[in-house]
């Protein structure tokens, strides 16, 4: 006899996050030389040679703390390496950054 299982939305907004976070476990940066220029494959990261690129520009700027205090918005279609790309910029920046992940449904809801 089996009883059905229910789940409050809190747990699975939760294991969403957490399957997502999961999936980009192997990113440890964003695979970029000294001139900002992206490796064929480094870090775990791959492609997405123009987004890297531009990430390490704005991770360059909030090193040099000319953009602290501030957020970055990553906007695009769905499976594009949004989440990969703001993964590697945190894994970059270190433990003092803040990073928090956050999915469009937690933002904006017709509920």
């Amino acid at each position: 006899m089996s009883l059905p299982i229910s789940v409050s939305s809190t747990e699975t907004r939760e294991l969403t996050r957490m399957e997502r976070v999961g999936a980009h476990s192997h990113i440890r940066g964003l695979g970029l030389n000294d001139a900002l220029e992206p490796r064929a494959s480094s870090q775990g990261m791959v492609g997405q040679v123009k987004a890297r690129k531009a990430a390490g520009v704005i991770l360059k700027m909030i090193q040099a703390g000319k953009i602290a205090g501030r957020a970055v918005l990553i906007a695009g279609p769905p499976s594009t390496g949004k989440t990969a790309i703001a993964m590697a910029m945190a894994q970059a920046l270190g433990t003092d950054v803040p990073f928090t992940m956050l999915a469009a449904s937690e933002i904006f809801s017709l509920e």
